[in-house]
């Protein structure tokens, strides 16, 4: 049995991609001026339809990564290992540090 292709909602999402090669959901928002809801529901239908992939990240200032979609099929990148902020752990001696200084 022939499935009848399910219609692209947002052909302005598409688009935008095709033109611009590679962008990522933000960026895709900010171009076609649609909501992230729709702009990330298109993206998911693109990518189940192998129309577009993962072609790398981005890492922002907070140390936030975030997916580069790519026009055409191919295969995702894999996401950077992200290495977490070290936690503080005192140590004896300058936990209780303050306890000998004057104050």
């Amino acid at each position: 049995m022939i499935e009848k292709p399910i219609p692209i909602k947002n052909l302005t999402v598409a688009k935008m991609l095709q033109k611009h090669g590679k962008a990522t959901a933000t960026a895709l928002v900010k171009l076609t001026g649609r909501p992230m809801k729709s702009v990330l529901s298109t993206i998911k239908t693109l990518h189940d339809r192998s129309k577009i992939h993962i072609g790398g990240y981005e890492i922002n200032k907070r140390g936030q990564s975030s997916r580069v979609w790519t026009w055409g099929d191919g295969d995702d990148a894999r996401e950077p290992v992200m290495l977490g902020k070290q936690t503080f752990i005192p140590h004896a001696d300058e936990a209780a540090s303050w306890l000998r200084n004057p104050i």
